[in-house]
């Protein structure tokens, strides 16, 4: 192997250790807020403002982080991110008062990762390129999430102050690592973007529209859905129909990676979309009928897998020039914040609309979200499809002549 490979795979496994932190890091989060808001008597009021102080500061210091993250050099960036993130977990460590924690835990845990994203996704854009950085995110994200029941279990197992304990070492070893591991050239960004810039950018925008779309859809359904399926069904099937899902989305995630390589974002973005508002239109009509609810969920979890490796990996790196990617994830990221305050807000109202009336309606929005997708340009580049139309073409030309001489003979 030469050098220069070497070099390229080891920066590409210090982005994957990075994404892996800050999922990890993201679960720990609220693995200690759901401790925080279930282990006492904690009204409604409560929970919401913990939720709206993680939410706003996890989505502020995303767009805050970015502009001051693009102004210093890549390993200084994580170098800051890594602090911050060491700092939050000292603090989540420590118990105190729990009006005051209330507080502190979701507004450190907010800052901690939304500085997180712009580095973290910006270092792994920067070093994959549009035509493989959609399976490689999909590697990524498919190993990622193998190790996030393992946390789960964990969880059940061992306080969550010594997996508080455990994840501040990881970070303590790969802070060192990270500073003698260095590229021997450093690049020192000269580009500048501006969120206005971004935002009235049209391939941006037509993306950005669909991710929201689909991110509020997601957050209003999913108490519905659980509430629904409880009361229904009863808990065993709801807790089956949730596993389905994520096994489905899993290898959905493992797969579609190396589909939007060689096919575009563009077309399986529509797929998804389409398949998923017919699954919610089945859902709405039948949902008395437990065979429709796994076909829901079995296109739910493909769709889902689809949704995760392009819109939070893929695209808006690909939309983005090198070296300049921060505010470009960012923004990408806001959508999966608001909806996830938008859910906590919704939950005990949501639950009143009719299951057929909210999945009818879902469906219908998810078909208006393939509209702004048909404008979108494809971020594959073109000679990458072509490339593929050609060679399957040759593969199926000589298939043909291979069955006429055998027949000529």
């Amino acid at each position: 192997m030469s050098e220069k490979f070497l070099k390229y795979l080891g920066e590409l496994w210090k982005s994957y250790i990075l994404l892996f932190a800050l999922f990890i890091w993201l679960r720990i989060i609220f693995l200690r807020l759901d401790e925080l808001l279930n282990g006492t008597a904690v009204m409604y009021s409560e929970k919401l403002v913990t939720h709206a102080i993680y939410y706003f500061s996890a989505g502020v210091f995303s767009l805050l982080g970015a502009i001051f993250l693009e102004k210093i050099q890549k390993e200084l960036s994580i170098r800051v991110w890594i602090s911050t993130t060491m700092i939050s977990c000292l603090i989540f460590l420590f118990t105190f008062d729990s009006n005051i924690m209330r507080v502190l835990y979701p507004l450190f845990g907010g800052i901690s990762f939304g500085l997180g994203v712009p580095v973290t996704f910006s270092y792994f854009a920067d070093h994959t390129s549009v035509v493989n950085r959609g399976r490689l995110g999909s590697i990524a994200f498919f190993l990622i999430s193998l190790t996030l029941p393992v946390l789960t279990i964990a969880s059940k197992i061992l306080t969550i102050n010594i997996i508080l304990a455990l994840f501040l070492i990881f970070l303590g070893f790969n802070s060192i690592f990270f500073r003698f591991y260095k590229q021997e050239n450093r690049i020192v960004r000269k580009e500048r973007i501006r969120y206005s810039h971004i935002l009235t950018d049209k391939k941006f925008l037509y993306y950005f529209i669909s991710w929201c779309m689909f991110c509020f859809i997601d957050a209003l359904e999913a108490p519905l859905l659980e509430d629904f399926l409880i009361n229904t069904f009863g808990s065993a099937l709801r807790d089956f129909v949730l596993f389905l899902e994520t096994i489905v989305t899993s290898f959905s995630i493992l797969v579609v990676g190396f589909l939007i390589d060689l096919y575009g974002r563009k077309r399986v973005l529509i797929y998804g979309f389409v398949s998923l508002g017919v699954a919610h239109a089945t859902a709405g009509v039948f949902a008395y009928s437990i065979l429709s609810w796994y076909i829901y969920s079995v296109i739910a979890g493909i769709a889902l897998g689809f949704f995760i490796v392009i819109f939070v990996f893929t695209v808006w790196g690909d939309i983005s020039p090198k070296n300049a990617r921060e505010k470009y994830y960012a923004a990408g990221v806001l959508p999966y914040l608001f909806g996830g305050f938008i859910s906590e807000l919704s939950m005990p109202h949501v639950t009143a609309i009719p299951i057929s009336s909210s999945f009818s309606l879902a469906s219908f929005f998810l078909f208006l979200a393939v509209i702004p997708l048909t404008y979108a340009p494809e971020t594959l580049p073109e000679k990458v499809i072509r490339r593929r139309e050609l060679r399957e073409y040759v593969e199926k030309a000589k298939k043909i002549r291979e069955k006429y001489e055998k027949t000529g003979n």
